[in-house]
């Protein structure tokens, strides 16, 4: 069996999913955070696999599914205060997700407005894009609520690398460059933001080095970790450390977006970037992704490092290398019976929707065994 006979397969099993008058898929609830959530970010994610699934098969189904999520994610249910689009219903959180939520929704409908010719879905990304305002000294982004109220800036790395990574994808169709801008300032700023462990292991948080007191490091930390004193960051090094290897992949597949958009930038040959793509191939990072709650039942590597390697080691040698992760994937958390991405996770409906990360690889000859992933829910 090849991937994209799997890819094929899932969305084929996802047209039941899809609510019929609205074209929303299923919300889940973000994984172990256990937020509820919005259909928005399941649809998006359902939208790129439609696409691609019609692309490999030519199934009209698949196109008409497309246009109707695209529908969804344009209508009022998906942004009901005409500002960003509505992720979250967690009273204790920002109902935007942060930039996250809004990148995952840019990055569908980007992708959308090319496959199905429509333009307006473009001007709506770049709208919202917009929305968020840019500081060109950090070359970061702050989030914004749906109701278009400005937020403080976004400390989660992989957030502000999302948000980059889905504004290069928008910047070569947007027509206002200030788009391409704010994304090449982020990468020029790289250099400060962007940290590793020693292993080569991404930090989570935007680096320290950019709040000049220690009242601004506090107060970064405690949106993030939702701590007091930031003491007691130390105190979580296990789970902080579980959390990072985790979404270590999650990060370096944005990498590869922002890559391929922006291929002779200068930040491509920093070393400590360099270490973090020498970490994915490392035993280590292997052995201690198995055991993250954030790895395989929730950020699939086994999509993610593939991309990367494509996108980074494109040789033959790679090839077997990215048929094992894949296929280690779908072995631990692909159900045969539904065709879904269901097993061993806590969030079946939002890790089914995820094998949308699969879309940008190579077909793969893949080698499946049913598996079960232990001490996983």
């Amino acid at each position: 069996m090849n991937l994209y006979d799997i890819i094929v397969s899932s969305a084929s099993a996802a047209l039941l999913l899809q609510d019929p008058q609205k074209g929303s898929m299923p919300p889940g609830h973000n994984g172990s955070y256990h937020d509820l959530e919005t259909p928005v970010r399941n649809t998006a994610h359902w939208l790129i696999t439609f696409l691609k699934a019609y692309d490999i098969s030519g199934k009209q189904s698949f196109l008409d599914a497309a246009h109707k999520a695209a529908d969804y994610l344009s209508s009022s249910d998906a942004r009901p205060m005409d500002a960003t689009f509505w992720h979250r219903k967690n009273p204790e959180k920002d109902t935007c997700n942060g930039l996250m939520g809004q990148a995952w929704t840019i990055e569908a409908l980007t992708i959308a407005a090319e496959a199905l010719d429509r333009p307006e879905l473009l001007t709506l990304s770049e709208q919202v894009f917009l929305l968020h305002p840019h500081n060109s000294k950090t070359g970061l982004w702050q989030s914004v609520s749906v109701d278009g109220t400005y937020l403080d800036f976004d400390y989660t790395f992989n957030h502000q690398l999302w948000f980059a990574a889905a504004g290069g994808l928008l910047a070569k169709h947007a027509l206002a460059d200030d788009i391409n801008l704010s994304v090449q300032c982020f990468l020029d700023h790289l250099d400060s933001n962007f940290r590793v462990h020693s292993s080569g292991l991404i930090r989570h948080i935007v680096s320290f080095q950019l709040f000049p007191t220690r009242r601004r490091v506090e107060k970064a930390a405690s949106k993030v970790w939702k701590i007091r004193n930031i003491k007691k960051l130390s105190k979580r090094n296990k789970y902080l450390e579980q959390k990072e290897i985790g979404y270590h992949s999650f990060n370096l597949y944005a990498f590869s977006l922002l890559r391929r958009a922006y291929p002779t930038h200068s930040f491509w040959k920093n070393k400590q970037f360099l270490s973090s793509l020498d970490y994915v191939r490392s035993e280590d990072y292997s052995k201690h992704v198995r055991a993250s709650k954030y790895g395989y039942p929730y950020n699939p590597p086994g999509f993610e490092i593939p991309f990367v390697l494509e996108t980074f080691f494109a040789d033959e040698e790679s090839y077997d290398l990215r048929s094992q992760w894949v296929s280690e994937q779908l072995s631990q958390c692909y159900d045969f019976d539904s065709n879904l991405m269901t097993n061993n996770t806590a969030d079946k409906h939002t890790h089914a929707a995820r094998i949308y990360e699969a879309t940008r690889l190579s077909d793969l000859a893949l080698n499946l065994q049913e598996k079960t992933l232990s001490g996983v829910a």
